[in-house]
Protein backbone atom coordinates (compact mmCIF):
# COMPACT_ATOMS: atom_id res chain seq x y z
CA UNK A 1 0.00 0.00 0.00
CA UNK A 2 1.38 3.71 -1.08
CA UNK A 3 0.34 6.50 0.91
CA UNK A 4 -0.74 9.84 -0.84
CA UNK A 5 -2.03 12.99 0.84
CA UNK A 6 -2.25 11.18 4.04
CA UNK A 7 -5.17 8.49 2.41
CA UNK A 8 -3.63 5.03 1.52
CA UNK A 9 -3.85 3.75 -1.59
CA UNK A 10 -3.66 0.40 -3.12
CA UNK A 11 -0.48 -0.42 -5.02
CA UNK A 12 -1.05 -0.86 -8.63
CA UNK A 13 1.54 -3.02 -9.35
CA UNK A 14 0.72 -6.19 -10.71
CA UNK A 15 3.71 -8.18 -10.09
CA UNK A 16 6.27 -8.18 -7.32
CA UNK A 17 9.62 -5.94 -7.79
CA UNK A 18 12.67 -7.40 -6.38
CA UNK A 19 16.50 -5.84 -6.15
CA UNK A 20 18.79 -7.81 -8.48
CA UNK A 21 22.46 -6.36 -6.77
CA UNK A 22 25.49 -5.05 -9.17
CA UNK A 23 23.38 -5.06 -12.34
CA UNK A 24 23.07 -2.69 -14.80
CA UNK A 25 21.00 -1.13 -17.22
CA UNK A 26 21.65 0.26 -20.64
CA UNK A 27 19.09 2.11 -23.17
CA UNK A 28 18.74 3.88 -26.63
CA UNK A 29 15.40 5.48 -28.14
CA UNK A 30 13.44 3.92 -30.83
CA UNK A 31 14.41 6.76 -33.08
CA UNK A 32 17.94 5.88 -33.44
CA UNK A 33 18.02 3.55 -37.22
CA UNK A 34 17.22 -0.49 -36.34
CA UNK A 35 20.71 -1.18 -36.89
CA UNK A 36 21.83 0.79 -34.06
CA UNK A 37 18.76 -0.01 -31.86
CA UNK A 38 21.12 -2.02 -29.28
CA UNK A 39 21.29 -0.51 -26.31
CA UNK A 40 24.84 0.51 -25.11
CA UNK A 41 26.82 3.59 -23.86
CA UNK A 42 26.55 4.19 -20.05
CA UNK A 43 25.92 1.62 -17.20
CA UNK A 44 23.04 2.81 -14.80
CA UNK A 45 21.98 1.11 -12.27
CA UNK A 46 19.24 -1.48 -11.68
CA UNK A 47 17.21 -0.40 -8.76
CA UNK A 48 14.67 -3.09 -8.83
CA UNK A 49 12.61 -5.38 -11.47
CA UNK A 50 9.44 -7.11 -11.47
CA UNK A 51 7.59 -9.27 -14.70
CA UNK A 52 6.14 -5.62 -15.48
CA UNK A 53 8.72 -3.19 -15.29
CA UNK A 54 12.15 -1.49 -13.85
CA UNK A 55 13.39 1.86 -11.78
CA UNK A 56 16.65 2.47 -12.35
CA UNK A 57 19.44 5.42 -11.84
CA UNK A 58 19.84 7.69 -14.46
CA UNK A 59 21.82 11.03 -14.97
CA UNK A 60 19.83 12.61 -17.70
CA UNK A 61 15.33 13.35 -17.06
CA UNK A 62 13.81 10.84 -19.29
CA UNK A 63 9.94 12.36 -19.55
CA UNK A 64 7.04 9.68 -19.09
CA UNK A 65 5.83 8.17 -22.61
CA UNK A 66 9.38 7.85 -23.91
CA UNK A 67 9.77 4.79 -25.31
CA UNK A 68 12.96 2.88 -24.55
CA UNK A 69 15.15 -0.46 -25.96
CA UNK A 70 16.85 -1.84 -22.89
CA UNK A 71 19.31 -4.09 -22.19
CA UNK A 72 20.00 -5.64 -18.52
CA UNK A 73 23.03 -7.13 -17.30
CA UNK A 74 23.04 -9.26 -14.25
CA UNK A 75 25.92 -10.93 -13.19
CA UNK A 76 24.29 -14.17 -12.27
CA UNK A 77 23.74 -14.53 -15.66
CA UNK A 78 26.31 -15.60 -18.70
CA UNK A 79 23.66 -13.37 -21.03
CA UNK A 80 21.74 -10.52 -20.77
CA UNK A 81 18.05 -9.37 -20.84
CA UNK A 82 16.33 -7.04 -23.76
CA UNK A 83 13.01 -5.26 -23.36
CA UNK A 84 11.01 -2.32 -24.59
CA UNK A 85 9.60 -0.04 -22.09
CA UNK A 86 7.96 3.12 -21.84
CA UNK A 87 8.51 5.57 -18.64
CA UNK A 88 6.54 5.81 -16.24
CA UNK A 89 7.74 8.31 -13.86
CA UNK A 90 10.84 10.18 -13.71
CA UNK A 91 11.84 11.48 -10.17
CA UNK A 92 15.10 13.52 -8.94
CA UNK A 93 16.85 12.55 -6.41
CA UNK A 94 17.75 15.23 -3.78
CA UNK A 95 21.22 16.33 -3.38
CA UNK A 96 22.39 14.34 -6.78
CA UNK A 97 22.48 15.17 -10.55
CA UNK A 98 20.66 11.57 -11.38
CA UNK A 99 16.99 10.34 -11.33
CA UNK A 100 14.76 7.64 -10.52
CA UNK A 101 13.31 5.95 -13.78
CA UNK A 102 10.50 4.07 -13.54
CA UNK A 103 9.64 1.80 -16.94
CA UNK A 104 6.89 0.03 -18.07
CA UNK A 105 7.71 -3.40 -20.09
CA UNK A 106 5.73 -2.97 -23.57
CA UNK A 107 7.36 -5.93 -25.04
CA UNK A 108 10.14 -8.49 -24.24
CA UNK A 109 11.36 -11.62 -25.55
CA UNK A 110 11.08 -14.88 -24.23
CA UNK A 111 14.65 -15.87 -23.78
CA UNK A 112 14.29 -12.32 -21.73
CA UNK A 113 11.10 -13.36 -20.00
CA UNK A 114 12.36 -16.91 -19.27
CA UNK A 115 15.56 -15.07 -17.86
CA UNK A 116 13.37 -12.99 -15.92
CA UNK A 117 11.30 -15.71 -14.21
CA UNK A 118 14.02 -17.88 -13.23
CA UNK A 119 16.31 -15.27 -11.31
CA UNK A 120 12.72 -13.85 -9.46
CA UNK A 121 12.72 -17.65 -8.16
CA UNK A 122 16.46 -17.72 -8.01
CA UNK A 123 16.27 -14.48 -5.33
CA UNK A 124 13.70 -15.34 -3.60
CA UNK A 125 15.04 -18.86 -2.82
CA UNK A 126 18.15 -16.90 -1.35
CA UNK A 127 16.13 -14.56 0.38
CA UNK A 128 14.20 -17.41 2.54
CA UNK A 129 16.32 -17.74 5.88
CA UNK A 130 16.47 -21.56 6.75
CA UNK A 131 15.85 -22.35 9.80
CA UNK A 132 18.33 -24.28 12.04
CA UNK A 133 18.03 -28.06 12.78
CA UNK A 134 16.33 -28.94 16.38
CA UNK A 135 17.80 -28.07 18.94
CA UNK A 136 20.73 -25.47 17.85
CA UNK A 137 20.48 -21.88 18.29
CA UNK A 138 20.04 -19.14 15.48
Amino acid sequence: MAKINNAVQPDRRKSPRFAVPESVVYYSTPFIPRFLRAPKGMKHALVNISAGGMQFICDTYLRPGKKLSLLVTVPAFLGSMMFRGRVIWAHKIPERRAYRIGVEFIRMERESRAKLSHLRRDISFRAVKKAPPPGQAQ
